[in-house]
């Protein structure tokens, strides 16, 4: 009875590791997808999916800032890493940020085309927030000042809803 009861630990232990592997691949392979169609599957998922597909997003976007030299991962990593941040938020803040931004500025270097890849779509949407800036309570921030101000504004909310 004894051996039994380990065995069946070991085997839930062993589903849910490979049940949080399989989400994780799944939501890495979403962000290769064309931005407006992973905005749709994010909007039609469960909270908890939909986190795991933005934070997932959230760590492409970092890589892909490194690879740009803009700012390293572990650093981006640090800003919007913690309890008290929801990463569906930040990308729902930086979303608004960057169509705001669309209607004021003429023209922009990264430009935001939602055909493209849903990681090159935030990436360009984390460019503009860092060279452009973020506005926020009468003050605007750049560089990484302003994805720290924005991380700032996101924490301890309630997560919001993608209707």
């Amino acid at each position: 009875m004894e051996n039994f009861l380990i065995v069946a630990v070991i085997v839930i232990v062993l589903f849910l590791f490979m049940r949080g592997l399989f989400s994780f691949k799944n939501a890495t392979q979403l962000t290769l997808r064309p931005f407006n169609e992973w905005i749709v599957l994010a909007k039609g998922e469960s909270k908890k999916e939909r986190e795991v597909m933005s934070h997932t997003v959230l760590l492409e976007t970092g890589s892909l800032l490194e690879k740009a030299n803009i700012i390293s991962q572990s650093e981006f990593k640090k800003i919007f890493s913690g309890s008290r941040i929801y990463a569906s938020d930040i990308l729902i803040l930086t979303l608004v940020t960057t169509h705001i931004q669309d209607h004021f500025s003429e023209s922009s270097e990264f430009p935001l085309n939602e055909s493209k890849q849903a990681r090159i779509y935030f990436y360009n949407c984390f460019c503009r927030l860092y060279f452009e800036g973020f506005y926020s309570e009468s003050n605007i921030y750049k560089g990484k000042e302003s994805l720290i101000a924005m991380a700032r504004y996101a924490t301890d909310k309630e997560q919001q809803p993608w209707d």
